[in-house]
């Protein structure tokens, strides 16, 4: 059994990891654990989890990741990650994450372009169908489709994938959208099938994951 961590931003990534990527991946023989990024750490009681990722606090906690498992990766928001440099794109900022560490060989460092509900864009119809609003499966739908995939829908502080949910869910259904509980549960929903499909991206870092699978015998 091949041992993976993965160091993830927060509670909605965990969850996803726990229920979506853990058994797909142990079915591979490859046994993914989930790590939340500490955001502070207290001498008394337990430490502060989740939050905005910087380079810093990446490398704090995964530099001895490196050194507990076979393979370590990440989960992280491109939106929010505080260290990105005017211009720079999610590949450019893997490099530098790599970089900072010394380009380990068991680091496979990615950040999810543009954050967390890309993965709830790259199927509308789904979610619609699900939460039975066709109106709100319409306003997505058309989101992806002006900006030209799930994947660049933008990340402005108003309409990255996160915002445009939570406005369509206020419009529509008249309530908030909780990232926690509907993040995970959306997710599982649409199927990584489909996420893989709509989601090129995404379908690059879980087809790397998976080669990372002992040979048979």
């Amino acid at each position: 059994m091949v041992r993976l961590a993965i160091s993830v931003e927060g509670s909605t990534e965990y969850e996803f990891c726990r229920e979506v990527l853990q058994p797909h991946l142990q079915a591979l023989g490859i046994y993914a654990d989930a790590k939340i990024v500490v955001t502070k750490r207290y001498l008394a009681g337990p430490n502060a989890k989740g939050g905005a990722v910087s380079l810093e606090r990446f490398a704090r906690e995964v530099r001895p990741l490196l050194h507990a498992f076979d393979y370590v990766t990440t989960l992280y928001d491109f939106y929010g990650f505080r260290d990105r440099l005017p211009g720079e794109t999610a590949e450019s900022l893997c490099r530098r994450m790599a970089n900072c560490l010394g380009n380990p060989r068991n680091l496979i460092p990615y950040v999810q372009q543009y954050e967390f509900e890309t993965l709830l864009l790259a199927s509308p119809e789904i979610i619609g169908r699900y939460l039975a609003c066709s109106s709100l499966e319409k306003e997505l739908l058309e989101a992806v489709q002006h900006c030209g995939g799930a994947e660049d829908v933008n990340d402005h502080p108003e309409t990255a994938p996160s915002k445009r949910i939570e406005q369509a869910f206020r419009r529509h259904l008249g309530q908030c959208y909780d990232k926690k509980f509907h993040g995970p549960l959306l997710v599982m929903e649409i199927g990584l099938p489909t996420i893989r499909v709509a989601c090129p991206r995404f379908h690059g870092w879980l087809t790397c994951l998976e080669s990372l699978a002992p040979e048979p015998g």
